[in-house]
C-alpha cells in the first residue's frame, strides 16, 4: 500500500505541471488577441483576430496561427477575386493573400483593382508613385507599375 500511494503522490504533481503549463500556454497563446471574430465569416474554419496593437492575421479552429497579425487591415476573400483577399499593411500599403494564408502580391501598393476590370485574368495596381501596372493570379507582376493609367487602358486594354 505505501508503495502505490508513494508512486500516485509522485505522479500527481507531475500531471499537474505539465497541466497547468498546459493551460498557461494555451491561454497565453490565446490571450494575445484583444480580440477573436467569429469563425467562417472571412473563410471556412478561420477567425480573425486583433491584437493589442491594432494588427490583424487569421487563426484556425484549432487556435494554429495562418496568417501573422501584422496587417491593419484585411478585407473578406472574393471581393476582388474568389481566391484572394485585400491586405493593408502598417504603413498603408496594399497587397493580396490566397486561400492558404500565404501573400501572394506583397503589401507595397497604394491601390488594388478587382481582376478582370480591365485585363483579363489580371488586375490594375496603383504605385505609391501614382503609376500603374498588372499583377497576375498568382501574384506576379506582369505588367510594371510604370504606367499612367492612360496609357495603360490604352496599350493594355
Amino acid at each position: 500500500m505505501k508503495n502505490q500511494n508513494f508512486k500516485t503522490s509522485a505522479i500527481g504533481p507531475f500531471y499537474k505541471s505539465i497541466l497547468l503549463l498546459f493551460v498557461f500556454f494555451s491561454h497565453f497563446t490565446f490571450a494575445q488577441y484583444e480580440k477573436v471574430y467569429k469563425y467562417d465569416d472571412y473563410h471556412k474554419d478561420w477567425a480573425l483576430v486583433k491584437t493589442s496593437s491594432g494588427t490583424f492575421g487569421f487563426i484556425d479552429k484549432q487556435k494554429k496561427l495562418i496568417v501573422q497579425p501584422i496587417y491593419s487591415k484585411i478585407e473578406k476573400f472574393g471581393i476582388l477575386d474568389d481566391n484572394f483577399a485585400l491586405v493593408k499593411s502598417i504603413s498603408d500599403g496594399y497587397g493580396l493573400i490566397d486561400q492558404s494564408g500565404k501573400e501572394r502580391v506583397p503589401a507595397i501598393y497604394s491601390k488594388i483593382e478587382k481582376f478582370d476590370a480591365i485585363k483579363k485574368d489580371c488586375a490594375l495596381v496603383k504605385s505609391r508613385s501614382d503609376l500603374y501596372g498588372f499583377v497576375d493570379r498568382t501574384g506576379k507582376e506582369i505588367i510594371p507599375a510604370t504606367y499612367t493609367l492612360e496609357e495603360i487602358k490604352t496599350k493594355f486594354q
